[in-house]
């Protein structure tokens, strides 16, 4: 599997300057060595990449572990990409799942632009300019799967932290979606108050680390994930048709409890007869669609 960490290490992050510009929260930049092109938003942190000689493929790792809420998710027929950055889930989209609808969403004109000139976006691809809480507020749609990779510079927008923000989301599940949220947090507390407002709208959330500058990878739904077992064997059909390896599809996501169970918990605290209520192979399994 492609490692960011060990790429940069190796090549630096230099490369051949393809474009340099100025964007709404601080300087952007192209670059591109071996076939990989990337950018930049305000350092040295690569927020998209893109393979010059396949452009479909999923290169970064936090993207493919993002990827995996279609294997949770009961179709793939709308699909929302909050945060543009280089067009990679677009440029997937068009190759992979040419019926789904997909709605893209950056609020950053510099990137967009940075994208059409140099990322190879599907023709015909129309991008909303706004924020990802602007468009959610007013947006009546409903998707099978929301990505949301958002950032401010090298930061976590506040809207993150908002259980309003995380509403609106839920909000704009369709039945059986999922939401797969990118976090790359500077302390473990950011996680934990990201997880704190997302928990309170949506019911059941899955996270694993990825090894990658500290990415956090979270996918959340209102529907039960399907049982371990049954979530690895559609990664199974999936994954080689899309160029992915189960692994980075499905990392070790760790099912977080649900608000029941933990109320379930703490109420049934100390009766040897209930039933366990972390034993991940029992949650979900009639959730399969």
């Amino acid at each position: 599997m492609f490692r960011l960490d060990d790429f940069l290490a190796r090549r630096g992050a230099h490369g051949a300057l393809l474009a340099r510009t100025r964007g709404a929260h601080g300087p952007l930049e192209v670059r591109e060595i071996d076939g990989l092109r990337w950018f930049t938003a305000g350092g040295r942190y690569v927020q998209g990449m893109m393979d010059v000689t396949a452009p479909a493929r999923v290169v970064l790792p936090h993207h493919h572990a993002m990827l995996g809420a279609l294997a949770w998710a009961r179709r793939d027929g709308r699909l929302l990409n909050l945060g543009l950055g280089c067009g990679t889930f677009e440029r997937f989209a068009a190759a992979h799942l040419p019926h789904a609808g997909v709605v893209s969403v950056e609020p950053d004109a510099a990137v967009l632009s940075l994208a059409r000139e140099h990322f190879g976006l599907p023709p015909g691809l129309a991008v909303v300019n706004a924020t990802a809480a602007d468009y959610l507020a007013r947006a009546d749609e409903r998707f099978d799967v929301i990505l949301c990779d958002i950032f401010v510079g090298e930061h976590h927008p506040d809207c993150l932290f908002d259980s309003y923000f995380h509403a609106d989301l839920a909000a704009h599940l369709a039945e059986g979606g999922v939401l797969a949220l990118n976090l790359s947090p500077d302390e473990d507390d950011e996680v934990v108050a990201i997880l704190a407002a997302l928990r309170q709208p949506i019911e059941w959330v899955m996270l694993a680390p990825v090894a990658e500058h500290g990415n956090v990878v979270v996918l959340a739904a209102n529907a039960a994930p399907p049982a371990p077992a049954v979530l690895r064997e559609r990664a199974g059909r999936l994954a080689p048709a899309w160029g992915l390896a189960v692994a980075a599809l499905l990392p070790d996501f760790e099912r977080l409890p649900s608000r029941g169970e933990v109320v379930g918990t703490y109420r049934d605290e100390g009766d040897d007869d209930e039933p366990d209520f972390h034993h991940d192979e029992a949650a979900g399994a009639a959730s399969d669609a």
